[in-house]
Order: structure tokens, then sequence, then C-alpha cells
């Protein structure tokens, strides 16, 4: 049976989880400019733009949840990682 080896890049996740809060800041500031009462179909563009804001909303704080469970697993890594580096190298 042949090892695999298991190469993490957790700067590299760190990197990625604060390129997803960029996204998930991106993904709010979307939406509809301008004033739309004194258009004819302004009452359905302002229900639709609140739905949608809704729905932004939402695809923003999952995207900065998902964002913090990669932060954390990237800590995670690091501190399991570096524990075990320390208790081999003791044991040697």
């Amino acid at each position: 049976m042949v090892a695999k080896d298991l190469d993490v890049d957790a700067s590299g996740l760190m990197s990625a989880a604060a390129d997803s809060v960029a996204v998930a800041g991106d993904v709010l500031a979307g939406g509809f400019d301008g004033p739309v009462t004194a258009r004819p179909s302004g009452a359905g563009i302002a229900a639709f733009e609140a739905a949608s804001a809704t729905a932004r909303t939402r695809v923003s704080v999952r995207i900065a949840g998902q964002a913090g469970a990669v932060a954390a697993a990237s800590d995670h890594y690091d501190a399991t990682d570096g524990g075990s580096a320390d208790a081999i190298s003791v044991t040697m």
C-alpha cells in the first residue's frame, strides 16, 4: 500500500476565505439604482427589488459563513499539523 501525501496550503485557504468575504460584500452591493415610483411599472420593480435584496442578503450571509468555516478549518489544520510535527520530533 502506497501512502498518500496530504499537502494543505493553509495560507491559501485563508486567502480564499478572505476573497469569499469580499464576494459576499459584492453580492450585497447589487440592486437597482434610481427612483422607481415615477415609472408605470414602479410598484412591480420595487417589489422585485425587495425580493432580490432579501435573496442577496441570504446568499451573502451563506458565503460569509462558509468563508468563516474555511478559515476555521485552516486554523485547525495548522494547529493539528504543528502539534503532530512537535510530537514526532519529541518522539524521535
